[in-house]
């Protein structure tokens, strides 16, 4: 062995115990598998300890980084084949916790792990499944489950514990059927974590599927069925009449290189949610580089809170079919070689004007967009019906407009529908499309969206600089708090209810006082 990579270990493990015991405020925990396995997730922890750690702290993360050659430490586990039917005889066994636990870590280079063998030896076991999940099934704390096809959640309920990951192979998905529920309980020290089976440094958009959760609230499409499922299978139908219904609860979750094409220009999305209620939870909850879009609802009436999408190939969130939703707290972050609007949003393509409309409610967001790039965006794309209110928003740095109505609009915000108030927009290309619009270009009546967003009674301001600092577009290691201080924000108070935090009176999804955020911990930015 060694001795130079053990030393690296052991101050790798030293690191861990004082964090574990509070020794730095804003890293609430880490992982030492992933510590000594992954060197980017290595790098993070360390820039994090020597921004927020007290001085015994930076300085031990100094030796770290000066030891450290940016390589692994520790391979992953050699793959059990151990299948889904197996799994369930093992859980019903009596064999002992150890037992059960119990896989084999590979050494890299020497490097001797038997000083921390107790704490890694029995982490990490892979379960492969192929079997639809047809009862009560519950994926354990260390373990690793691999996806190899679209598995079905149907007439049950799937629990994950904390600090699982799934990996899905090509051509995979998990898809939680109108009558299961999805219970994704991850904790911001140990998320769970849906990814790509390919390697680390190999891992692209589409992959995999991702996840899909199907409710019985109701949406404005007759006999809807979710895409991917062949025609006229059950177990994709979804939508009812049960506005308070729920699919479940995902929080404290990433989601990752989702989104393979299921047929020509027809991808599945990182996080697809058709006639979820409001009883289902979706909170904490990253969709990170996913092929199509980050998170659509077709219809019912779910709500979100502190969401993160980031470098989605399409739309970051997208609506259709009725969806009545709630969202505060969430950032999007365009990639500057993909994507195309933050926001999708319709009503119904086939009748803009179908019951119950899209009509959801926004507050405390932020729009990262890549300015003058690659791939140019646009914030907000609002089209086919749809209305909707948007407040205490921040749309920063959107090379084509912040906001594109098109359709009948007029209506809509006459009867107020659809409002867009107390926003900032900054350094963007045009706030609409507006009276330059005319004959064929002419998509939504003459509508003009600048005199709309530029009208006093809506409070909204124009910034010709960025709102947000240049590392808000890093797309490893993002910050995204604003450069605007609280004082100088025209927000409005969130409405009361359960749902929103009140105290929320600021434009942007991060608090401008505050030195932490809610992405702290839990969110991850990995390249491939």
């Amino acid at each position: 062995m060694s001795g130079q990579p053990s030393l690296l270990v052991e101050k790798l493990w030293q690191l861990k115990r004082r964090i574990d015991k509070g020794a730095c405020p804003g890293v609430e925990f880490v992982h030492l598998n992933s510590l000594l396995r992954e060197p980017g997730y290595r790098a993070d922890v360390l820039r994090r300890v020597e921004s927020h750690g007290g001085p015994e702290m930076q300085a031990l993360a100094r030796e770290i980084q000066a030891a450290d050659h940016g390589e692994p430490l520790m391979a992953r586990s050699r793959p059990s084949t151990l299948r889904q039917d197996d799994r369930d005889t093992n859980q019903n066994s009596n064999r002992s916790w150890l037992r059960r636990r119990s896989t084999t870590l590979i050494p890299v280079a020497g490097v001797a792990v038997a000083a921390i063998a107790g704490f890694t030896a029995f982490e990490n076991r892979a379960i492969r499944v192929s079997d639809d999940i047809v009862e009560n099934t519950v994926w354990e704390s260390g373990n690793r489950y691999i996806l190899e096809k679209i598995v079905f959640v149907d007439g049950a309920n799937l629990t994950i514990e904390p600090g699982v990951t799934i990996e899905g192979e090509n051509g995979s998905a998990l898809i939680v059927t109108r009558d299961s529920r999805l219970y994704a309980r991850g904790q911001a020290e140990a998320p769970v974590v849906f990814t790509s089976s390919q390697p680390e440094g190999k891992r692209h958009r589409g992959d995999w599927g991702g996840v899909v959760l199907l409710g019985d609230a109701p949406v404005n499409q007759p006999n809807a069925a979710i895409e991917g499922v062949p025609e006229g299978d059950r177990r994709g139908q979804f939508g009812g009449t049960n506005a308070n219904g729920s699919c479940g609860l995902v929080e404290y979750t990433r989601i990752e290189y989702a989104g393979f094409e299921v047929y020509k220009d027809n991808e599945l999305n990182g996080l697809t949610l058709g006639g979820c209620g409001s009883g289902t939870i979706i909170r904490n909850v990253q969709v990170h580089r996913a092929l199509d879009d980050g998170i659509e609802m077709f219809g019912g009436t779910v709500d979100l809170k502190n969401i993160v999408i980031s470098g989605a190939g399409d739309d970051s969130i997208d609506w259709d079919w009725g969806w009545t939703g709630r969202v505060q707290f969430a950032v999007i972050q365009q990639h500057p070689d993909v994507g195309d609007n933050a926001f999708e949003g319709d009503n119904n393509g086939n009748n803009h004007s179908a019951r119950p409309r899209s009509e959801p409610t926004f507050y405390n967001i932020t729009l990262v967009g890549a300015g003058q790039s690659e791939k140019q965006h646009r914030g907000m794309v609002l089209r086919e019906g749809s209305g909707g209110h948007f407040h205490n928003m921040i749309i920063d740095s959107y090379a084509i407009e912040a906001v594109d109505t098109r359709d009948e609009v007029l209506s809509l915000a006459s009867a107020e529908t659809l409002t867009f108030s107390h926003n900032l927009l900054a350094n963007t290309g045009r706030l609409g499309r507006g009276p330059d619009e005319s004959g064929d270009s002419d998509d939504d009546f003459g509508f003009s969206e600048n005199d709309w967003l530029r009208n006093p009674a809506f409070n909204n301001a124009i910034r010709m600089d960025s709102a947000l600092h240049s590392t808000a577009r890093d797309l490893y290691a993002p910050s995204f708090e604003t450069r605007v201080q609280m004082r100088q924000m025209q927000a409005v108070k969130p409405p009361q209810s359960e749902f929103f935090d009140e105290s929320a009176v600021f434009q942007g999804a991060l608090n401008p006082l505050s030195r932490t955020s809610w992405l702290d911990g839990w969110t991850a930015f990995p390249g491939a």
